[in-house]
């Protein structure tokens, strides 16, 4: 995490708290800093070590025309598959309903430094990324 965020310690704290829900199959909730067994059943179903949860919408945590944030989410979607990682589609969102909910990938077997790209080219305040303790870790990009 840097050392000086220009986040707001809300949306900080919105980041921390909120529900990563991934569709599965099975369907699982991912939260910061908490171990998912249904996470680590995956990277063993999958042989991997590591994903990474991330969404195209609302660039730098902006309101963003719907149109607009289904076109990045279909470019990101169309990068990764290029790639040929594997993508569960998820949706991550404030559990208090505070904040809209936001379409997002969960992707396997990637490295951290391949989750910080990804998150500045698709201009998002952070990404959650989870090593082979299958613990959800939030990395703040501003």
């Amino acid at each position: 995490m840097p050392s000086q965020t220009q986040l707001s310690k809300t949306l900080i704290n919105a980041y921390y708290t909120a529900h990563y829900r991934v569709k599965g199959p099975p369907p699982f909730t991912l939260l910061i800093r908490k171990r998912s067994a249904e996470l680590a059943k995956l990277y063993k179903a999958h042989q991997v070590e590591s994903a990474m949860y991330l969404t195209a919408y609302n660039p730098m945590g902006k309101k963003t025309d719907r149109n607009i944030n289904i076109r990045n989410q279909k470019k990101l979607l169309g990068e990764l598959t290029r790639m040929g990682l594997t993508c569960l589609e998820g949706i991550g969102g404030d559990p208090s309903g505070h904040w809209v909910a936001e379409p997002s990938f969960l992707v396997l077997g990637v490295t951290q430094e391949f989750a910080k790209e990804m998150a500045l080219k698709y201009r998002q305040n952070a990404v959650v990324w989870a090593d082979s303790d299958a613990i959800p870790e939030l990395i703040l990009m501003r």
